[in-house]
């Protein structure tokens, strides 16, 4: 249950970046790698799935996207944003939340799809 779930959480890290559908799609990835393995398609397992994935793609996201605009801030405006350690923690902290949510969206609306 942990491997679909990295994986899916790596796409929808890459995703993510582009725009935070990218979390939906991870969770669904997740969910399908999940069942592909031979687990049980139902709402709960991939919902849960989708969960961890979106976790991972928004934590490992959000870190990325910190460092990304503290280089583009320095470089280009020759500004250090005061707070930016705080901004960071929110970030995590909203990663974890908003990835959950949004791949357990993902994981629901695979199980939804697969079962028409």
């Amino acid at each position: 249950m942990l491997k679909p779930a990295i994986i899916g959480g790596l796409v929808g890290m890459v995703l993510d970046v582009v725009c935070c559908l990218g979390l939906i799609v991870g969770g669904a990835v997740a969910a399908h790698l999940y069942v592909n393995s031979g687990g049980v398609c139902d709402y709960e397992n991939c919902g849960l799935v989708g969960a961890v994935s979106g976790v991972i793609g928004g934590v490992i996201g959000s870190i990325i996207s910190y460092f990304l605009y503290m280089t583009i801030f320095t470089a280009y405006a020759h500004y250090t944003p005061i707070g930016m350690g705080g901004s960071l923690i929110f970030s995590i902290i909203g990663g974890i939340i908003f990835g959950a949510i949004l791949g357990a969206i993902g994981g629901i609306i695979y199980v939804l799809i697969k079962n028409r």
